[in-house]
This record gives structure tokens, sequence and C-alpha cells, in this order.
């Protein structure tokens, strides 16, 4: 995540010191030296390397920044500053040396041996208004105000499809250490400047109304759908039904000339559950595009992402294999004779979590695990769930109940019945275990030592009788007859936390255990 790291200001001693003294003077600020060495330091650096940016120098307070505008970007589009509005951009940020920092670049990532499959390379999602809450500072302001270019003869202002270089002291950068594929490559020490390259891919300025048109399109074009509303509602007569009461009604989402997608309830909007999912059936339809079209799939360049139809197919094909056999197969919703969950049941669920683009953010199945990460995954458990105890993200507390034992269903929600609109910070974190422990016995060998220390340090008494009697009887028997210690093989286990973006939809297959 591209943070903004604000400078907290003094309260001005200087000018205190003056009403209290008539003679004297005040002492500089260690931090305003600073910023002003490191402003020096970066145009020296700029005479010698880019000595044709010198005049594109855009002040700010004692510090400034330099800029490259390769391309202004698409001159009927409004510039980012002109109003509040949400930025998708991408971004990569080396330091002068020329060592990346920070990228969502998967190519950089490889290169740099920082590549992970559960890390999702897409542009940065990011708040830019009036007043700047999630941006780097220096970000936030190329955004934000007209760029000064040619010692001001002319100005540059940043649209949709722009490309610049920027290149920020450290005091508007703040601080971006290592964390894997996510959020930076290389520690950056404090006090460096930076080359931060970006590219602005689109703006949103409204960001629940475009997830929520991204939902109902992903729906419109994966089988259609139908909107379930309360009796009397007057979206009815736009296209919207009241919920069937009975399987056998007219629109109840189990008949095959129902839409796929239909409302999970009919007072939470744009929560939908497709009942009749059924992955053994999905391979040929995603061959032929008609199931699980992801409108501007994910892909990279290295598997699985490198070929994603064919991960789809022998995705549907392991979960057919795993949960159904040829003696068995799933017999489909409409055909099932089981209990539903309800609110006091337990359910016991297998599934798959994905983005709008098909990536798979989570999954507790060791068959897909095995096709997106190849190894160094935990095994998966079963998820138990009793909504009534909630738990897991609304979606699942409107969508589990009416399920069924026995059955699988997919359903798409916004970020409001999900993790929330602020998503979910991306994370890697290392832990290592192992190694020299000592035994349980040996911790009692402590005394030994501690008898040690009273010895040396009071003498006398303590030399004499704890010295003597348990020193000798304690580090005797115990040093003698128990080992020091044990060695077991060093593990190194690191967890990786899929970043959710903000306003981000998501789509869920899931399969509860028969009871």
């Amino acid at each position: 995540m591209i943070r903004r790291f604000m400078k907290s200001t003094g309260t001005g001693l200087c000018a205190v010191l003056a009403g209290v003294l008539t003679l004297g003077s005040c002492a500089k600020d260690p931090a305003t030296d600073a910023t002003q060495n490191e402003t020096k330091s970066l145009r020296a650096w700029m005479a010698q390397h880019r000595k044709d940016l010198l005049d594109n120098f855009q002040p700010v307070g004692n510090s400034g920044y330099y800029v490259d505008v390769i391309r202004e970007g698409a001159e009927d589009a409004r510039p980012i500053g002109d109003t509040a509005v949400w930025v998708r951009f991408n971004a990569t940020v080396r330091d002068l040396d020329g060592n990346i920092v920070l990228t969502r670049n998967a190519d950089h990532a490889k290169l740099l041996n920082t590549f992970t499959k559960y890390t999702r390379y897409v542009p940065f999602y990011r708040y830019c208004g009036a007043e700047n809450a999630g941006l780097t500072e220096g970000v936030w302001l190329a955004m934000h105000n007209p760029l000064s270019l040619d010692n001001g003869t002319r100005t540059a202002r940043l649209r949709i499809g722009a490309q610049a270089d920027l290149y920020l002291p450290s005091i508007l950068v703040g601080s971006v250490s290592a964390s894997g594929g996510y959020e930076g490559e290389t520690s950056l020490s404090s006090d460096r400047p930076v080359i931060l390259h970006m590219e602005i891919v689109d703006t949103v300025a409204n960001p629940l109304s475009r997830e929520g048109q991204e939902v109902d399109d992903f729906c419109m074009l994966n089988g259609g759908l139908l909107r379930y509303v309360k009796a009397g509602s007057s979206e009815i007569s736009s296209g919207a039904v009241t919920m069937p009461e009975k399987a056998g009604d007219a629109n109840h989402p189990y008949l095959a000339t129902t839409p796929r997608w239909v409302s999970a309830c009919d007072s939470v909007a744009q929560l939908y559950v497709n009942y009749r999912y059924n992955p053994a059936a999905e391979g040929s339809l995603v061959e032929n595009g008609d199931h699980w079209s992801f409108p501007a799939i994910y892909r990279n360049s290295y598997a699985p992402y490198n070929d994603p139809a064919t991960l789809n197919k022998k995705i549907d094909e392991a979960l057919a294999t795993r949960f159904h056999t040829e003696a068995e197969p799933y017999v489909g919703v409409e055909n099932l004779q089981a209990d539903s969950v309800g609110l006091d049941g337990t359910a016991k669920i297998w599934y798959i979590g994905r983005f709008l683009d098909g990536f798979i953010f989570d999954t507790n199945i060791d068959e897909v695990k095995a096709l997106i990460y190849d190894a160094g995954y935990e095994s998966g458990k079963v998820l138990s769930y009793t909504p009534k105890d909630g738990g897991l993200i609304q979606a699942f507390y409107y969508t589990v109940p009416k399920m069924q034992y026995g059955q699988w269903a997919a359903l798409i929600t916004t970020s409001t019945n999900a993790y929330g609109s602020s998503g979910q910070t991306g994370s890697s974190t290392t832990t290592t275990s192992g190694g020299n422990t000592s035994s349980y016995y040996d911790y009692l060998n402590y005394m030994n030592y501690m008898n040690s220390y009273y010895n040396n340090y009071y003498g006398g008494y303590y030399n004499n009788y704890y010295g003597g009697y348990y020193g000798g009887y304690y580090g005797g028997y115990y040093g003698d007859y128990y080992s020091s210690g044990t060695t077991t093989p060093t593990t190194t286990t690191t967890t990786v936390t899929t970043e959710i973006p903000s306003f981000t939809p998501l789509i869920f297959q899931f399969y509860v255990e028969p009871k």
C-alpha cells in the first residue's frame, strides 16, 4: 500500500522564547536541516543525471520534487485534481541507484525473486481528494496540482492515461519497507530520495456505484440476473419480482428457465446467488465462454495465470473429482433431497474466493491450492459455520441458511457484505521455528547456574549452603544424567494475506458437505 506519512510540526518554541528574552537566538531544527540537506543532495543528483529536469522543480515548503511528464493523458478527460475521485494507477519506486523498492509489476517481482503466486499484481486503488488521506504525499501533489514545467513557462495536468516520473525527497515519500510481493521489494533507508514511475489507469467518481455495476454486469454476462424485491416495491415495474415461496413457483431460482443469478435476500442489494452452480457441468461451458467469463481477466506471464482458461477448466475437474464420483454424481439442487442448513444448523464448507477478474485470493481446497501454488502451502481445513453465531462475512449469513446439505452454490457480492469498503491490507510475514532448544530437565539445571551467581555475589552463607548442597546435587545429578538440550530441524514459515482492495466485489464458489 502506498501510504501517506504525516510530518508533525512544532509549537513555535522560538516565538515563546522571544517573548521572554530580549536578546538571544534559537537553534536550528535538526529535522529542517536534514530536509534542506537532502533537497540539496537531490538537486545535485539531478544536475548530474537529469539536468534536463532542473527547470521542472515543484517547490513544497522548504523542500520540493522534480517531475518528468512523459504523457499528460487523454485530452478529453478531466484532470485528476479537478474533483474528488478514486484513482487506479500503477507505480514502481526505485532508489537513486536503480534498486526497486516497491512495485506492482509481476515481471519486476520475478526478476527480484520476490514474486509470489499469492500476490495479485494490479494497479493501486486509492482516493484522491481535496485533502490527502491515502496517497504518498508526492503522488497526491502530482495528481492534485498543476505541474510547473520549463521554469514556469508551461503547466501540465495529469489525466487518465498519464505517465510521469517523480523524483521525490523522503519527506514526500515516507517509509517503505520490504514485505515480500506486497508493498515493497527492498527496504528504503531513511532520508533517501526515490524515483517513482506512475501511470494513471482509471478514475472512479462513485466507487459504490461502480462496483455495483460491475457485479450486475458480471451476472448478466454469466447466465443472467433476476432481482427479488418486497411486494409493493416500485422496482417490480422495472423487471424485479417478489421472492418465490415454493419450488414450483415461476421465477424460482431452481428452475432452468430462471436466470442463474438471483437475489439472496429481497432486502439486501447486489448480493446474488447462483443455486444451480455445478462445477461438474461447468467445464464445457468455460470452453464455450457461456459461464465464468471474467471481464478483464487476470493474467500475467507466469503459471498458472498465464493460461486462465486452462486453469479454470482444471479447477472444475478437480472439484468434481474431489467431491463427486461417477457412481454418485452431483444431482443438482433441483433434485437434491436434503434439509436446509437454516440459522441453527452447522455447515461444513469448502470454498474458493475470487475477484471479478478470476484471481483466487483464498481457498481451503487442497486440489485447488495445488493448481495455483504448486507447493509450500498449508493443507486446507473444512470451514464450520453456524449462521446464528456469525463469524464470517455477511454474504454467507444471508446465503448459507437457505442452502441444502450436500449442495453447491456460488455467490457474488459488493464489498459491503464482504470485507467492507476499506478492504483488507496485503501482507507477508516470515517466522522461523526449531533449532537448539533446552529440555525440561535442563531447565531445572538453571538452579545450578543461579547458585553460581549467588555464590559469587553474596558469598558466605549462599556459598556454603546453596553453592555446596544444591550446586553439587543438581549440578551433578541433572547435569550428568540428562542431556543439555535438543536440536530440531529449522522450519521457516511465510504467511501471506492477499490484498482485498477498497470497494472490490468478490465471488465465492462453495460446497456444503452432506449432513
